[in-house]
């Protein structure tokens, strides 16, 4: 058996010889066999190459992103440390602001009282210290000469029917440049000696429709504070409302009673309510 099992396997010398073709044949599988395992070899290690450098290269450009990932993060990281930082202090400056701003609001109130406070207490002395003063107005400039004074006592005595001058501490024109020839004169401000003197000119002034010297109108008034001439201001469409009623003068005292108004529209809304003329409902007020 085993020889002829080797003798199926080689084929004898006979069977070459007489079978040339088949040799060429064999000759050129195992050539081709061989090219084609050459072929294959190559191919695998220019594959392995090309995998090796595509490694080497995506692990390179790995290790630099990650190195520009790490850097970016450590700066991110301490950015956001120091904007947690920032915070805090903002808010704690927040909050000692806000503390200093609720301390301010109360010192601004309480200054505002005081203000106030101090702003009534000036207008209450500047009108006091005002209180023998009164003011005449349309006096043509220059008439007065050299002795204001002694000229403003005879007005007041001839325009008023005084029986005597009164008696007059110091008389002056307002502290402004002297007007132009078409402009008014400047007003006269005067100071009265005795209180009840005052009383009387000022009485009889009102009592007068229309007051005149030399030809021309003047008219005598309180010399008022400007904040109390504003605040008094307030009040003409109330002293015009009650000039139409019936046995009312512009001091309160209605029916017996006193009253006084600080607001304007009240004191309005008071004197409308006032009877008019012919009406069967008459009071009397005073101011």
């Amino acid at each position: 058996n085993d020889q002829q099992e080797s003798g199926l396997d080689q084929p004898s010398d006979s069977t070459e010889e007489a079978d040339p073709p088949n040799r060429a044949i064999l000759a050129a599988i195992a050539a081709l066999r061989n090219e084609v395992t050459q072929i294959k070899d190559d191919i695998c290690a220019t594959i392995d190459a090309r995998i090796q450098t595509v490694y080497t290269v995506l692990r390179g450009e790995l290790a630099t992103t990650k190195e520009e990932l790490q850097t970016s993060i450590s700066t991110l990281e301490k950015s956001a440390a120091s904007h947690a930082n920032t915070m805090g202090e903002m808010e704690k400056s927040a909050s000692q602001q806000s503390d200093d701003i609720t301390a301010l609001q109360r010192q601004v109130t309480r200054l505002s009282s005081d203000v106030e406070k101090l702003t009534e207490k000036c207008e209450d002395l500047e009108g006091r210290s005002r209180r023998h003063n009164i003011r005449i107005i349309g006096v043509p400039e220059g008439t007065e000469g050299l002795r204001p004074r002694d000229f403003i006592a005879g007005l007041l005595q001839e325009v008023l029917s005084l029986d005597e001058k009164p008696l007059i501490d110091r008389a002056h024109r307002t502290l402004r440049r002297r007007p132009e020839p078409h402009e008014p004169p400047r007003p006269f401000v005067l100071r009265i000696h005795y209180f009840h003197t005052l009383e009387d000119i000022l009485r009889k002034a009102a009592a007068e429709k229309q007051l005149f010297h030399g030809g021309k109108r003047i008219q005598i008034f309180p010399d008022y504070p400007p904040a109390v001439a504003k605040k008094r201001a307030l009040f003409n469409r109330t002293r015009e409302l009650l000039r139409g009623k019936p046995g009312v003068r512009l001091l309160i005292t209605h029916n017996g009673t006193q009253i006084s108004f600080i607001d304007a529209k009240k004191a309005e809304e008071y004197a409308e309510r006032l009877p008019t003329p012919g009406s069967t409902e008459m009071g009397q007020k005073d101011a």
